[in-house]
Order: structure tokens, then sequence, then C-alpha cells
């Protein structure tokens, strides 16, 4: 009898072992789901710098963006920094000679310079971008808006330590600064800004073969100042009355990949001051890659972004790269070719 009741219990033993077995093979339950491989790749994420919409490492997006007001005077050439702009905004000052503000923040420069003083038009570009500026004083009108508006201006006469007078040259034409001292007074303000910059990258856009072409190009601003660029390999080089635009440092060419062209109108005041229109719209050009189009502008307000439109209305993006931006008068003679 024993024996028997041995026998019948292996008999359920060995069925209920069968059963769970035959269970798992099948089992649709999800009580214990079956491990499947899996050929599917996760592709890594991808991050862009927000002035150049050029592919870059994440930590370049952790970079602090700042500005400066950097002289064009024959004394203050070569410039030292401007090639490591991503972007700069030329346009005229008093004495029919440009002066550059430049935005930084995917790469560095040792050395920007010269620094010199802000106007009115200037910090208007900063407002557009909503980010700190350096600058050495200003018009008086420039230094009321600072104030007045609570600007994030970084005048070199209250923070001397983060600047720096170079003996090779004679002031004014001497004052110099670089990325490390400028985010680091960034800091010491509170003036860390996230980018935001509402501008578009598309370079398919300039593969269109239809599209005017531009590789050698000359502005005639007016008897005492003209630039050009010449197209090679795919870069914008820029020149200064008839000379290469060179980083002091190294003479190094300066090199961009879209020119902007933004057409207004430059007003000279009987004290001699500029009025250069900035809101509203008007007429441009934008040259990338070897080609033209030509674009009207259009700005709302101080705070909103200067867009760019074809003639048919559509917007116009930017060909990934660093970008010089004009703002010129009207009568200003452009040649391209």
């Amino acid at each position: 009898m024993k024996l028997r009741k041995i026998t019948i219990l292996m008999l359920l033993t060995a069925l209920t072992l069968s059963g769970c077995s035959k269970f798992n093979l099948n089992n649709t339950s999800g009580l214990t789901p079956e491990v499947k491989e899996t050929n599917t790749k996760v592709e890594p994420k991808k991050y862009y710098a927000p002035y150049t919409g050029v592919e870059v490492a994440k930590e370049v997006l952790d970079k602090i963006p700042y500005m400066a007001i950097i002289e064009n005077s024959q004394a203050a050439r070569p410039q030292s920094g401007l090639y490591a702009a991503d972007m700069v905004f030329e346009t005229l000052a008093e004495g029919g000679i440009p002066r550059f503000i430049a935005l930084y923040q995917s790469e560095d420069s040792q050395k920007i310079g010269p620094i010199r003083s802000a106007r009115p038009y200037f910090i208007d570009i900063t407002r557009e971008y909503n980010l700190p500026f350096a600058h050495c004083g200003g018009s008086e009108e420039a230094l009321q808006a600072i104030n007045r508006d609570k600007l994030m201006g970084m005048n070199e006469f209250y923070n001397g330590s983060f600047f720096w007078r170079d003996k090779e040259r004679i002031a004014p034409h001497n004052l110099y600064t670089s990325s490390e001292k400028l985010r680091a007074l960034v800091k010491s303000k509170n003036y860390i800004k996230t980018p935001e910059n509402k501008l578009s990258f598309d370079k398919s856009y300039w593969d269109n073969a239809s599209l005017s072409a531009a590789n050698d190009i000359v502005f005639k601003v007016n008897s005492s100042y003209s630039t050009s660029y010449k197209y090679e390999n795919g870069s914008y080089v820029k020149y200064m009355d008839n000379k290469p635009a060179l980083n002091k440092e190294d003479s190094l060419s300066l090199k961009v990949t879209n020119l902007v062209v933004q057409y207004t109108s430059i007003v000279q005041r009987e004290d001699g001051r500029l009025n250069i229109t900035l809101i509203g719209e008007g007429k441009g050009v934008v040259i990338s890659c070897g080609k033209l189009v030509n674009i009207r502008w259009k700005r709302a307000d101080l705070n909103s972004p200067t867009e760019l439109f074809d003639e048919k209305g559509n917007k116009v993006p930017l060909a990934p790269g660093k970008t010089w931006w004009h703002i010129y008068s009207t009568s200003t003679k452009m040649e391209a070719k």
C-alpha cells in the first residue's frame, strides 16, 4: 500500500513539473515573461551650438554667452579674437568707420579687442539677444539707457580687473579682455543667460542651383571704408579697405559661412552722433555657400528677433556656421559675382 502511494505521488509530481515547463514555454500572461534579444540601436543625442547651428559636444552648450564691442579704426587693426565669435555685427560709428559687436559662445579667445565704447544701436542689438556685453564707457545716451533699463553692461570703468591695457598700442586703442575674464565677470554679476537664438539653420536650402551666384562680394560703405569677401573652400574670407582682415596674434584670416546685409536708415545728427533704425522692416541680402538671396528683414520691437524673409514671404535659414551681420545704410553699394 505504501509503495502504491509513493508511486502515485511521484506521478503527480512529474505531471506538475511538466505543466510548469509547458506554461513557461507558452506563457502569454506576463507572469514570467520571456527575455527576447533586440537589435534596436539607441542613437546618441546630438547637440547644436545655438548661434551657429553647428553640431558640438554637449559641454559646449554649457558655455556662458556674452558680447563685446570692438573697435575698427585703422589704429585698431588687426583686431584680436574676432575669429572666435559665433556672430559679428558691423555697423557705422562716428567718422564713417564701422564698429563691431561680437557674440561669443561656442569658442574661446585668450585676447579680445580693442574694446571700445557703447552706442544706443549696439545696445539695441544686445537687447535682441538678451546678453551681457563688454564695453568701455559710451555715449551719454547709451549710458543712460544702460542705467535706466538695468541692462547687462560690463563697463571697464567699474570692472577694471577684468580688462588690461596692451603696451604695444596707445590709448584708446589698447584695451583688451578675454573669454575667461568676461565669463568670470558675467558670473560675478549674475548675468548668466540661457542662449535664445531664433535664427534657423538649414544647409539644404543653399543647395538650390537656381539661386544667384555670390563668390566675390564688395561693399562700398562710404569714402572712408569698404569691405569685401572672397568665397574660398566653403567660407567667405574678409577684407577691409582691400587688405586681409586678420587675427593679430597669429595672422589667420577672418572667415565666416554666412553674410547678412540689413539695409536701414542711418542719419547723422547735429551733434555728430548717429541714429540707426533697427525696428520695423526693410530690404537686405543673405549670402551663403556661394549663393545669394534677396530678403526683407522685420523686427517688431526691441525685445523681438530680427527675422529674414525671401521675396515670397518664406523664412530664409542660414547655413550652419559663423555669421557676419552688416547693418548698412540704404545708400551702400554692393557688388556680387
